[in-house]
């Protein structure tokens, strides 16, 4: 094995090592696990959901899938949503409602300290991903993505390409 190889290998199993680091603090982190869209209030899910897991049968994205408790949760390691409504069209309880005129929820992207950039190591994984545009990078080294709120769907498609984990969904506040 030349130099260059064991290089290569060295900073890939480094890379591995920090992306099981970030995810293993993202999960330690996330309290609440992100409900399908158009689910109702958290409360109010909980007490409408049966836990019939029709949702998670009809997502053709395979992102829903069923936690402990048997609620339905998104995992974007899985994939992205499409927002094609079929999980909601699926709940006959209403803990899901598919409307077209709303939002199917009001998450964006976030980009934690871990992104590579931060460390001066190029990627635009996430940004290159990004159909709708909303993953801007700065022009001065070192610096994070910006993440336009406006133009981020919730998608998810950013989250499972990060090779660092870096890249997770959080609830939006009133203005941002």
């Amino acid at each position: 094995m030349n130099l260059s190889a064991i290089l290569a290998k060295k900073f890939f199993e480094y890379l591995l090592a920090e992306k099981n680091s970030a995810q293993r603090r993202q999960n330690a982190g996330r309290t609440t696990p992100l409900l399908p869209p158009w689910a109702s209030a958290a409360e109010a899910f909980r007490r409408l959901c049966n836990g019939c897991g029709a949702c998670a049968q009809a997502c053709g994205s395979g992102i829903i899938s069923m936690d402990k408790d048997g609620f339905p949760i998104v995992d974007f390691k899985q994939g992205s949503c499409t927002f094609c409504g079929d999980c909601a069209r699926s709940c006959l309880t209403g803990a899901l409602q598919f409307d077209p005129e709303q939002k199917p929820w009001t998450v964006a992207a976030r980009i934690s300290e871990n992104c590579l950039l931060g460390s001066r190591v190029l990627c635009r994984t996430c940004g290159d991903c990004c159909e709708h545009g909303a993953i801007h990078f700065p022009l001065a080294e070192g610096r994070r993505p910006q993440i336009s709120p406006e133009q981020c769907t919730g998608c998810g498609a950013c989250v499972s390409v990060c090779p660092v984990g870096a890249v997770s969904l959080a609830t939006c506040n009133k203005g941002e």
